[in-house]
């Protein structure tokens, strides 16, 4: 069975997306994970449609969380605040992914369990791709 994945992320922190997304491609390739974003949206698509569509859709909703993503009031107060819903009801896993210090243990997330390891930002890791591997493995 192929999970889904819903991948939501501030704009500004595109390139830890980019590289989530080079981690993700072997799990992809054997049909493990289907992944979706944001730039997955057509031209002339309604927006929130989309996203409120395949926030419905998703298994699984990854949160890469950085000060750009709390400040975010559409990752935060629109498809953060959907996810825990479905979470709550027990059709959605949350993931917090940890890219970027900042104070996520106050909000929601912080009640969950983070990756990678320890919560610890995947920018304070000597070698990224460390990082990133235990995130995927987890």
């Amino acid at each position: 069975m192929t999970l889904r994945l819903f991948i939501s992320y501030s704009h500004k922190d595109e390139h830890y997306l980019d590289r989530f997304h080079v981690h993700l491609a072997q799990s992809m390739r054997e049909g493990v994970f289907q992944g979706w974003y944001d730039r997955e949206i057509d031209a002339g698509a309604d927006i929130d449609n989309e996203v409120a569509q395949e926030l419905e859709l998703a298994d699984i909703y990854v949160a890469l969380v950085s000060p750009d993503f709390i400040n975010s009031n559409y990752c935060y107060n629109v498809e953060l605040q959907r996810a825990l819903e479905r979470q709550k009801h027990g059709t959605m896993v949350v993931v917090p992914v940890i890219i970027e210090a900042c104070d996520w243990q106050s909000t929601p997330l912080g009640k969950l369990k983070a990756l990678p390891k320890d919560g610890k930002a995947i920018a304070e890791w000597t070698n990224e791709n460390v990082a990133y591997l235990d995130v995927i493995k987890a």
